[in-house]
């Protein structure tokens, strides 16, 4: 097969690719707009659930018109009680006028109040509050149930802070009322830009699970794209665009950990709301300066070195200006930042526009890359002004102009090998020709010659980029990728041939990425839990209950795989003994320990479950013991590791992400248990968790 052949296949598994890269990031992007047909609004303050299902309609944002308090930078003592109205959320303050001819100001003090209309008594949900500018504090039937940063009438008695929150309760009555008191004093822009999300607690925190899952795939994938161009930079130091490429890479992805979710916040809890708010803007504008450094190295001559001096002298007095002003008078400026990053954006289009005129190699897919990039652009402006728009779309936009020059970098390689072919096919010639014709040519042979072995170097250095680059993934994701890179080798060598072969190999392939999506599931949990940054939904539960738990969820499973199921108190006795636990999460450390068991047990074999409590040190004490193979002495110490697995083959082969055990002893410390391994003498394995007693006047 030719490799203009070979050529066009590949490109058309490419645009699947594409295809498959804009279905996600509509999917990603909707996922958390929640509009579902004729949700019930908020009227008078008041929203009516009355027909609303919960299973069947699921998440509901907030929405319409809230009761409203305007206070401005009024003292508690000068308060009117009968300036309430009306105000539509979501949406800002700016200078809007109320009924009552009260204007609300961008700066001051207001309090929402919503009441929730027949809600299902006991049953349990929860709240989605966004980043609200700039501190809130929120009260449920006039209880405080979470608050960012300190409210306060001025911004000498406020503090900002911002960050994504989750609320669970459970109405007891049938009517729910929320008060939620935001003041501003730091931003350009006060009030509720975004919905707050009302749902059942599962159908909430799988929402943010999934949306979470998504920005850390595509934080991966900017950052493993970014070392990719510091490699290449390393190998070919003249070659400064990889370095400006990288640069813009990193500099997005620092942008997102201080926006959205704010995860630079939550594993930095140091950094303060004033050096975030600061890294943003600044990001922002190294973003556009570094775009623009890129495309001129490309483009030479299409865009100006005099442009890139233009810029970068703005740069440096536009982070200037972010460093020493404060956060309310910079970020009221926020429409230069926007006009310097517009110009960059349109000035990069022009100059690929005339660059595909000039028909020069890659700038087509470049002038759609950085289309579809402004347009993110564009839109997330649009967005955070209050106008319109999808929140956050700037790295899904930048993901499309990283694509792009795949396919810039991918017509070059196939270009090289088309043209070794052809210097190949000359060569076969040349030997069948006269020696005089030989004499002739041999010039040209030394030229040919010495392209081949410009070619052979040039791949060497991308075969020793991409070993760095692989050298540069973390352990969690190296062999899932690796993995996905072998199918697609494959593929496109044409190794498989059958259709049904294809097929299964993209099933497998498939397989491979929910994988990696669980892996990194785990991951975030484990370092959620290893940070301690874990809110536990404690309930009491007595070991009767919970004895009837776990056969109630494992019994039937047991009975089909035919292993012998047990669960039993050691005394009647401590039937009513009592321990404080958050019953979900411990689910998940006997999951992970039962199926452990499972996998290690063979048919007909035994797995028990047995509760004690030892009054003198007041500790209830659970057996998990199981007749499998037990655990080899050498990986009893480590067997609660990352990533650790037998050196067996066999036991590796069923082995999973090697986290699970990991996630289980986070699980128990946090609940101030112990959790060990040991084998039993007449073999098998025994796991036994150590849980404090919930003391009488605790319960109390």
């Amino acid at each position: 097969m030719s490799i203009r052949k070979k050529l066009s296949g590949l490109m058309k598994q490419l645009f699947c690719v594409i295809l498959m890269l804009i279905i996600l990031i509509n999917t990603s992007a909707c996922s958390f707009s929640m509009e579902p047909m004729n949700y019930p609004q908020a009227k008078s303050g008041n929203i009516d659930l009355t027909d609303w299902s919960w299973e069947q309609d699921g998440i509901i944002p907030l929405d319409g018109e809230w009761e409203f308090q305007w206070f401005g930078s009024a003292e508690p003592k000068t308060m009117d009680s009968n300036r309430s109205n009306y105000i539509q959320v979501p949406g800002t303050w700016d200078n809007k006028v109320l009924a009552n001819g009260q204007m609300i100001r961008n700066q001051g003090l207001g309090v929402y109040s919503l009441n929730i209309v027949n809600q299902q008594e006991g049953k349990r949900l929860s709240l989605r509050l966004p980043n609200i500018a700039t501190a809130y504090e929120l009260y449920i039937d006039d209880r405080l149930e979470m608050k960012r940063g300190v409210v306060g009438y001025d911004a000498s008695s406020s503090t900002p802070y911002q960050l994504p929150g989750f609320v669970d309760f459970e109405p007891r009555t049938a009517t729910t009322s929320l008060k939620l008191v935001v003041s501003n004093f730091d931003h350009r822009k006060g009030g509720l830009r975004t919905a707050i999300l009302l749902g059942e607690s599962e159908q909430i925190h799988r929402t943010d699970r999934n949306e979470i899952s998504m920005r850390f795939i595509i934080i991966g994938c900017l950052i493993m794209i970014g070392f990719y161009h510091v490699g290449f930079y390393l190998l070919r130091r003249r070659d400064m665009k990889n370095l400006l490429f990288s640069l813009l890479c990193f500099f997005v992805v620092l942008r997102m950990g201080v926006m959205g979710d704010s995860f630079l916040i939550q594993w930095f809890p140091s950094l303060s709301w004033s050096g975030a708010i600061r890294m943003e803007y600044i990001l922002f504008v190294l973003s556009g300066w570094a775009g623009y450094g890129y495309f001129h190295k490309m483009f030479p001559r299409e865009i100006k070195r005099q442009g890139f001096t233009l810029f970068s002298v703005s740069a440096i007095l536009l982070v200037l200006s972010i460093v020493v002003l404060p956060p309310l008078t910079f970020s009221s400026l926020i429409i230069v930042y926007q006009i310097y990053v517009l110009l960059i954006g349109f000035t990069i289009l022009i100059g690929l526009v005339l660059a595909r005129i000039r028909r020069l190699e890659g700038a087509t897919l470049e002038m759609i890359g950085v289309a579809g990039f402004l347009f993110a652009i564009v839109n997330d402006m649009m967005f955070y002004n209050g106008i319109w728009g999808i929140r956050d779309l700037v790295p899904y936009g930048l993901l499309f102009l990283i694509l792009m020059n795949s396919f810039i970098i991918f017509r070059r390689f196939a270009h090289t090998y088309e043209r070794a072919e052809l210097l190949t096919e000359q060569f076969k010639d040349w030997n069948n020709t006269l020696e005089k014709k030989i004499e002739e040519r041999t010039e040209e042979l030394h030229a040919s010659y010495r392209t081949l072995e410009d070619a052979k170097l040039e791949l060497e250095r991308m075969e020793l980029s991409r070993r760095l680059l692989v050298s540069n993934i973390s352990h969690d994701l190296r062999t899932p990728i690796t993995l996905l890179q072998g199918y697609l080798e494959a593929l496109r060598d044409d190794v498989i041939t059958e259709e049904q072969q294809r097929a299964a190999t993209i099933r497998l392939m498939l397989k491979k990425v929910e994988v990696l999506n669980v892996l990194i599931q785990d991951l975030f949990e484990l370092s959620v839990l290893e940070a301690r940054k874990v809110d536990l939904n404690i309930e009491v539960l007595m070991l009767g209950e919970w004895k009837e738990r776990m056969i109630e969820l494992y019994s039937m499973e047991m009975e089909e795989k035919h292993i012998q199921f047990r669960c039993e108190l050691e005394e009647d006795k401590i039937d009513n003994v009592r321990v404080s636990i958050d019953i979900h999460r411990m689910d998940r450390v006997f999951s992970n320990l039962l199926y452990n068991a499972i996998r290690f047990t063979q048919v007909g074999g035994t797995i028990e479950i047995t509760f004690a409590f030892d009054p003198s040190d007041r500790v209830v004490k659970i057996l998990l013991k199981d007749s499998g193979i037990g655990i080899h002495p050498e990986d009893l110490p480590f067997i609660f590791d990352r990533f650790y697995r037998k050196s067996d083959s066999k036991v590796k082969s069923s082995a999973g992400s090697g986290l699970g055990l990991a996630i289980a002893k986070e699980i128990v410390e946090l609940h101030g248990g112990t959790i060990q391994a040991r084998n039993a003498i007449e073999g098998g394995c025994i796991f036994e968790i150590h849980l404090p007693r919930l003391d009488d006047k605790e319960a109390g």
